[in-house]
């Protein structure tokens, strides 16, 4: 049935896998190297020692809810300086049900060009429309909001703070003084900027918050890369985290995340707002300078390192991964068209040695 498909794909150098990890990890989001930090391991030991239920059993409003997604939720609110969190199973359910639930018909929603999937898929199930913007182009995004702001009941901007194939930063503060301007709010995911930017890892959002709070700014913390853990974290006011409780689909159907990956997640964050956490940080925001010098790059722990072809850049992974290098390949339609490369995740448990060795097997 789907035998053409696939070997189009194949004959294209597009054909997926699943691969075990193997070899030193640069390809990975664990950041901070949390996914395997000895304190979480107790922390979960301990948990099931005390008898831990393993299953939620039922979504969050029909039993679900456990002391444990309470506790996380009450914490991340404090930590995040939010009117109120609410705990995902993954960022891309939380993604889907912001867009696919807060902009109604007769709202606008300005979207960069280089959005993740998860956002994408929620442009399909809302019955807003939406226009999209010459990535991180803040000339652009004004261009739009003068054009629309008349014809919308609601302008919303969606925006990531940290690019995950690109690892280039969004201009945060004249997207900011745009959407006060134009009475628009901003949904900011902060995948790739948790824990390692702002302070104490609070993202880059931060400092905005700290001046303006959530007035007009939504943001998504992801749990599953630099925490090290899994789930996403929406933090606003707490009338629109009451709204999602009560309307967000993907909140309501959907069985709770289990009780151990919600204490697991604000053990972790714990952890990343103590001086260990800054030190993790310093080690990894070493690293990137060193690498910015080796591969070029933004200065971001992602560094894309474009080959063009699928082929070359299948090829290239492959001998780094019998080097002992663990770098995928990353082709379309994940990135545009011709652009197709090895997306090289620094962490801070990386050496700055492999940095040099892996700069030698490129060259």
């Amino acid at each position: 049935m789907f035998e053409n498909e696939l070997k189009s794909l194949e004959n294209q150098n597009r054909l997926r896998s699943l691969n075990l990890p193997n070899g030193i990890d640069l390809t990975s989001n664990d950041y901070l190297g949390m996914a395997t930090h000895p304190e979480l391991r107790k922390a979960a030991i301990n948990a099931l020692e005390d008898n831990i239920d393993i299953g939620a059993a039922g979504s969050r409003l029909l039993r679900g809810h456990t002391q444990h997604h309470k506790n996380l939720e009450d914490y991340a609110a404090q930590y995040f300086n939010a009117g109120a969190t609410l705990y995902f199973s993954s960022g891309f359910q939380a993604n889907y049900a912001l867009i696919s639930t807060l902009p109604k018909r007769g709202d606008i929603i300005l979207y960069d060009s280089l959005v993740h999937a998860s956002m994408r898929d929620g442009l399909q199930s809302t019955n807003a429309k939406s226009y999209k913007f010459l990535h991180n182009d803040a000339n652009a995004i004004e261009s739009l909001l003068r054009k629309n702001h008349n014809k919308a009941k609601k302008l919303w901007i969606m925006i990531e703070t940290v690019y995950s194939m690109d690892g280039d930063r969004a201009p945060l503060d004249e997207i900011y003084a745009l959407a006060e301007q134009y009475n628009a709010h901003i949904i900011a995911d902060e995948a790739h900027a948790t824990g390692v930017y702002g302070h104490k890892g609070k993202g880059l959002c931060w400092d905005i918050i700290q001046k303006r709070g959530y007035e007009h700014l939504t943001t998504l913390h992801t749990c599953g890369k630099a925490i090290g853990v899994a789930g996403g974290l929406v933090c606003g006011s707490k009338e629109m985290i009451n709204y999602l409780i009560n309307t967000a689909r993907p909140f309501i159907y959907t069985t709770a995340p289990i009780p151990l990956q919600a204490l697991l997640v604000q053990k972790s964050l714990e952890i990343l707002s103590s001086d260990e956490g800054d030190q993790r940080r310093e080690k990894l925001h070493g690293l990137c300078a060193q690498a910015k010098e080796l591969f070029g790059g933004y200065g971001t722990q992602i560094i894309p390192i474009i080959l063009g072809s699928d082929e070359t850049a299948l090829n290239t992974a492959n001998i780094l991964a019998e080097n002992g290098y663990d770098i995928r390949a990353i082709r379309p339609p994940t990135v545009p068209e011709g652009t197709s490369r090895l997306r090289l995740s620094l962490s801070s448990n990386i050496a700055i040695e492999t940095l040099h060795e892996i700069r030698k097997h490129l060259d």
